[in-house]
């Protein structure tokens, strides 16, 4: 299980890597302080030498021009030049002039949805970080000169227009490109060099591009590298590796799968081509430096590494060498360990300290994980003194070790300079091409040190990613880069020593960095994640899920009368067996649920709370046998098993967190017996966050889960009940759907169901719980998706690419949250659909229990059916792009191919298919709306993802869509707890959302509720509110103008909206006949201004979600669409007021249908509404003869009625017989519940980082306690 090989190491030192991965913070900083300490004299002269320099730098900056001529003319310390710079990088990304236009014009106009959405971490934004270095000019991010930029460049742009602009961009792009890359081919970057290899400098180049995603982008970055050897070898004209130019190689772009999870191909493939490149290396004797990456590839680099240094061929060459990374706590460790491996082979090595690139995704990473401990330190000075304590052991070691140290800080360099003594030779120093350059002078010229220039070389197209980490370590308030050209800040405070820094802290921690399991802290914990690139967490979790295979296997046959659960991977794997429950043994649960009742619902809500965090602790302390069960059962890989323990533990802990919250609002009841049905795709998770959501409210529960994977619930409520819940509040029944539908649904008893599946049976549930002839029952119900992603021409394609891949057949595309079909935007559509065929190409197809496999099976043998009947059913209608191949032993299994089809547009999809398909349809950059208009057309609004480098685009997208969780410039499969509340609207659920502060609420009940109606005939008919077809031919009329209007109405700015609401009071306060039908008119107006302040403040802004750095997580509120409020005679005045003007507020269109009682003061407060100059058709009056047309109306959102009337069970049997989505009949006994009743719920997940780079958690400025 897990891996084939071994993951033993006989070698001490490696298993201290191992055990230092993530180590506590302050255990890894007292192990290297000692280490790090220089002696106080040596440290005096160190600081004076230091200070010297930083003096001389600052003198030369002064008469410091720009790079060249060009510079002076587009000066970047200007603010366009500022904010010019930051276009340029993206704009060489997008193919087509008219979305480069709309970019230029995004970028330097802020659009009316951005202040809607907020981007302050966005890069872009922050334009300042790209003029950071181009001169000493620092400008701070806070800066107030930011909004004064945006201004001049508005005005700049009046003034030039785009084309123009886009001219200079490309001027300004090659500016920046000869600051920070050494030239576009190893050719020119040698030529380049001479002038400062003259000074005293050497060189090594790395080749531009981020890791490989296809074989094919790695043979190129591959060949990239053989041809850079050449071209150095010949300049190095023999000099040997110390002091010729050498080659830096990423083992990422050499091989697409170079991870953790894939270490048998990567062990098999890289260190042939690595030792190849070596060779050449070798052949010209010349330096080969393998670059450092992401912490959780080390181990596995250090693997490749030493397989090829161990070999003989490699004798007599003295240039192998590697990166170490100071920031990862287990330097130290990989410093001793390389000591012993040169020792050992009897060759040197050349070892790079560098202070580390990745620092921001590390942190984000973990958090994400939910993992004990970061595996780099949080605090800059931590790094600082592992970087002392490596330096220091390297100096000793380097009889065997040739030490290259790249830092740009004046302090470090000194101190080296110090402990080296009169050695000139052993060592060298290392910085970065364009930057530190004048540190460095005084260096090679007066010490007579060599300097190597760590140089880029590449098309300014692959420069992103490299340029956002460089100005990110350098733009950070931390950095030495960015202090010693800041003439306001003292030299000395750019000195101190980071070992006494460290020394005096009370904390090593540095606490504005959210530790992972206390992300929503002091809430609650985060749950407990479990690292599948840590050797150890994998060693003792493969150990345990042998355990648990051989627990769970049926081997002497399934007995007579029970069903096997058979493992999908493969079908002759017995894991388990169930009995059926019969009709009886249902109607015998509800009973026990019902009689439990009483004791459960008297509890303190505390107690139920506390319930509910002892399972989640439960739950993560059987999390191996758990995740076993989720393999073999469900046929997840490991990563899903472990995410899919973790959102189980996370529903405990946050509904006990929102229960409390809740608990203090007493109007509000638990209504009785839940029925909840959960699906065989998170079977754990979506069945244990039902569970726990009705059972804290005091309800009691009959669990349903489905008969696929019912094995991991029944193991959840014994959990459960181990830790004191009682029997009777939760009864498990696995039985068919069908049979339980027919047996329960039709029973008084079932106060509410949760659902989630499909939108058909969904229906059906609405249906059969019409049928009681009572008040509608609560159905929260999540069902299928027609999931759709937006790629326009600015998108990063790599990126895209990964969230393609993992949006579309993570979990073998069985989540509800899967990618169907992906927009792309024609100019880029032919080289994304190469890159994700090869990406495809790469994917292992098998066995969930090995870590390598990416794509599982489906769950079963109806699942695969549905999946070859859409094979059969795209015949002729699409054209397939690619299909994997199924390898050998899947034969025995439900497997079915990731595949990609391409279609003309979305309307050739019929339904949702549930798998591993993805469609691709193009598009051009003018029919975006169109296909906006598409996709909400669907019906569906689950899932959309948007990838977009055009903000105020993204945000306008985000807005219009009608999805209910919109992902932008990340996958779209997230739903964290609390941070991604996840639900649908229209066919794909009726909300609130699951894991959100809304869903609660909706399992009470309001403790004002009349006592409900009944009715004995279901499909009678109540024949005032039936009419003719003259009567229905009006009805849809009136609907298709509340149509024409409602996006207006929808988007128009809320201080618009309530002020027309308002006006409209002021003008019935006037009306006679309005005065004369209400009881109390005053107190009504005086009520709905009221209500009009609620609903602003409401919605003034959303909610803003917790989460790791990075991220920004937002809960919108939005209206429904078109409402009906219906009065007959048994409503009030009050109430039918009241919900027309919190259905306006809200942003609802609204028709209200009302007896002839109310009829002309209706029609009277419709003139005066319009008056306001509110649109026509956003408030209409209909009589009660058209009501049961605008019920079957398919643009209806819903109706809303004062729960006094007697006509409310009859309006639910209406409702329920109409085709399309399940729709509410909204009542409220209490305002501010009215206000949330009238909403749906979107979320906005934004990946804040995804232009580059984290700026907030860069900008960070450290406590210093």
């Amino acid at each position: 299980m897990l891996i084939n090989d071994t993951l033993h190491t006989t070698s001490p030192l490696r298993q201290r890597i191992r055990d230092y991965y993530r180590i506590s913070e302050s255990v890894a900083v007292d192990q290297i302080l000692p280490i790090a300490e220089v002696n106080p004299r040596a440290r005096s002269r160190a600081w004076e030498r230091a200070r010297k320099m930083v003096l001389q730098i600052r003198r030369n900056q002064e008469g410091h021009g720009g790079v060249d001529a060009l510079l002076n003319e587009y000066s970047l310390s200007t603010s366009e030049g500022v904010v010019l710079m930051c276009l340029a990088e993206a704009l060489l990304r997008v193919p087509d002039g008219d979305t480069q236009d709309e970019l230029i014009r995004d970028k330097l106009s802020k659009g009316q949805w951005t202040p809607h959405l907020g981007n302050s971490d966005s890069l872009f934004v922050n334009a300042s970080a790209w003029g950071l270095l181009f001169t000493g000019n620092m400008v701070n991010y806070a800066d107030k000169r930011k909004k004064e930029q945006f201004g001049l460049l508005k005005k700049t742009l009046g003034r030039l227009g785009e084309p123009v602009i886009r001219r200079a961009m490309n001027i300004a792009m090659r500016v920046m490109g000869r600051q920070f890359v050494m030239g576009e081919t190893i050719k020119d970057a040698v030529e380049r060099a001479k002038e400062k290899e003259t000074k005293g400098y050497v060189y090594s180049y790395d080749m531009l591009g981020e890791g490989a995603r296809t074989m094919e982008d790695a043979d190129r970055y591959y060949d990239s590298y053989v041809k850079a050897i050449e071209v150095i070898g010949k300049a190095a004209n023999g000099r040997g590796p110390k002091r010729s130019p050498g080659i830096s190689v990423k083992l990422s772009a050499i091989h697409p799968r170079f991870e953790f999870l894939h270490r048998e191909r990567a062990m098999r493939d890289i260190p042939p081509r690595l030792k190849a490149l070596c060779m050449l290396a070798k052949e010209y004797d010349i330096g080969l430096t393998v670059d450092a990456e992401e912490a959780d590839r080390l181990e596995l680099s250090l693997d490749i590494i030493e397989a090829v240094f161990r070999d003989e061929d490699l004798n007599g060459w003295t240039g192998f060498g590697l990166a170490v990374q100071a920031y990862q706590k287990r330097a130290i460790h990989v410093i001793e360990h390389l000591r012993a491996l040169s020792l050992e082979v009897g060759r040197s090595l050349m070892v790079r300290l560098v202070k580390g690139a990745y620092w921001d995704t590390e942190i984000k990473l973990t958090q994400q994980a939910g993992l004990e401990e970061f595996p780099v330190f949080t605090r800059k000075s931590s790094t600082d003194v592992s970087y002392h304590a490596c330096a220091n052991r390297l100096l000793e070691y380097r009889d065997t070790l040739y030490p290259q140290f790249a830092t740009h800080n004046a302090y470090s360099a000194s101190v080296i300079i110090e402990l080296a003594g009169d050695d000139k030779e052993g060592f060298e120093f290392q910085c970065l091409h364009g930057m530190g350059d004048t540190l460095y002078d005084t260096v090679v010229t007066e010490e007579k040190i060599q300097c190597r220039v760590y140089a880029p070389v590449g098309e300014h197209e692959d420069l992103l990613a490299y340029l956002v980490r460089r100005l990110l370590e350098n733009g950070a308030n931390s950095s030495f880069v960015n202090a010693i050209v800041d003439d306001e800040k003292p030299v000395e405070s750019l000195l101190e020593d980071p070992v006494e820094k460290t020394q005096r802290l009370k904390v090593r921690f540095n606490k504005l960095i959210k530790t992972p399991r206390g992300l929503y802290a002091p809430e609650r914990d985060n749950s407990r994640g479990l690292d599948l690139t840590d050797v150890n967490a994998v060693t003792a979790l493969q150990h345990e899920l042998e355990r648990w295979q051989e627990f769970y296997s049926v081997t002497d046959g399934v007995p007579e009368g029970a069903t096997a659960v058979r493992n999908p991977m493969n079908h002759d794997d017995v894991v388990g067996y169930h009995y059926y429950a019969q009709p009886d043994d249902m109607r015998k649960a509800l009973d026990d649920a019902d009689a439990g009742f009483d004791a459960w619902s008297k509890r303190d809500t505390s107690e139920r709370a506390e319930i509910l965090n002892r399972s989640a602790d439960a739950l993560e302390r059987h999390m191996a046998e758990l995740i076993a069960i989720c393999m073999r059962e469900a046929g997840k890989v490991a990563q899903d098993s472990i995410d899919e323990v973790r959102e189980a533990v996370d529903f405990c802990r946050y509904y006990a967190a929102r229960a409390q919250e809740l608990a203090e609002d007493k109007r509000l009841l638990p209504r009785g017996v839940v029925l909840c049905i959960s699906p065989w795709n998170f079977p754990l998770a979506i069945f244990l966050g039902q569970v726990s959501a009705a059972l804290v409210t005091g309800n009691t529960v009959i669990a349903k889960p489905a008969e696929q994977t019912s094995m991991v619930a029944k193991r959840a409520v014994d959990i459960m009940q181990s830790v004191g819940l009682p029997e009777d509040a939760l009864k498990l029944i696995i039985a068919p759907g069908k049979e339980v539908g027919e047996t329960l649904l039709s029973d008084e008893r079932i106060k509410a169901v949760m659902f989630t599946g499909s939108t058909q049976t969904g229906t059906l549930i609405s249906q059969e719980l019409a049928n009681r002839g009572g008040e509608q029952v609560p159905l929260i119900a999540e069902t299928g998706g027609q999931n759709c992603m937006i790629v326009d021409s600015t998108a990063l394609p790599e990126q895209v690419v990964d969230d393609v891949i993992h949006s579309g057949f993570q979990s073998a595309g069985q989540r509800c949250s899967a990618l169907r079909v992906l927009f792309v935007q024609e100019e880029i559509a032919d080289d994304l659909i190469s890159m994700l065929i090869g990406a495809m190409k790469e994917l292992t197809i098998g066995d969930p229990t090995m870590l390598a496999t990416d794509v599982g099976p489906v769950i079963d043998e109806k699942a695969l059916k549905s999946l070859t009947d859409h094979v059969d059913f795209m015949e002729g209608k699409g054209k397939l792009l690619y299909r994997n191949d199924l390898p050998e032993g899947t034969e025995n299994g439900t497997f079915f191919p990731p595949t990609l089809y391409q279609i003309d547009n979305l309307d050739v999809l019929e339904k949702e298919v549930f798998g591993p398909v993805v469609h691709l349809v193009r598009f051009k950059s003018k029919e975006l709306d169109n296909v906006l208009e598409q996709i909400n057309g669907t019906g569906y609004g689950l899932t959309m993802g948007i990838h977009s480098r055009i903000e105020e685009r993204a945000y306008e997208l985000a807005a219009k869509s009608r999805a209910g969780n919109v992902y932008i410039n990340r996958n779209m499969i997230g739903a964290i707890v609390g941070v991604q509340p996840f639900g649908g609207r229209g066919l794909s659920g009726t909300g609130p959302k699951a894991g959100g502060p809304n869903y609660l609420p909706r399992l009470m009940m309001e403790r004002a509720t009349p006592k409900p109606t009944l009715i004995d005939d279901v499909d009678g008919t109540d024949n005032a509110l039936v009419g003719d077809d003259k009567i229905a031919e009006r009805a849809h009329v009136v609907m298709d103008q509340a149509k024409e209007v409602e996006a207006q109405w929808r988007h128009m700015a809320l201080n618009d909206r309530i002020s027309m609401v308002r006006q409209l009071l002021a003008k019935i306060a006037k009306v006679d006949i309005v005065d004369d039908l209400a009881d109390d008119l005053n107190r009504t107006l005086a009520t709905a201004r009221q209500q009009l302040t609620s609903v602003e403040r409401k919605l003034a802004k959303p909610t803003e979600l917790p989460g790791p750095t990075g991220e920004s997580n937002k809960l919108y509120l939005e209206p429904r669409g078109t409402l009906v409020c219906f009065a007959d005679k048994d409503v009030s005045f009050e109430y039918w007021m009241l919900s027309i003007v919190t259905a306006l507020a809200t942003g609802n269109t609204v028709v209200s249908v009302v007896s002839e009682i109310f009829y002309e003061e209706a029609i009277e407060i419709q003139n005066k509404f319009e008056s306001t100059g509110a649109p026509k058709g956003v408030f209409q009056v209909a009589r009660l003869g058209h009501f049961d047309a605008l019920l079957m109306d398919e643009d209806l959102a819903g109706v809303v009625v004062d729960s006094s009337t007697e006509r409310t069970a009859r309006i639910t049997a209406m409702l329920s017989s109409r085709e399309g989505a399940i729709l509410p009949v909204i009542t409220a006994e209490y305002n501010d519940k009215l206000i949330q009743r009238l909403m749906t719920e979107k979320t906005i997940s934004i990946d804040t980082t995804a232009s580059g780079g984290n700026t907030s958690l860069m900008t960070l400025v450290e406590d210093d306690e």
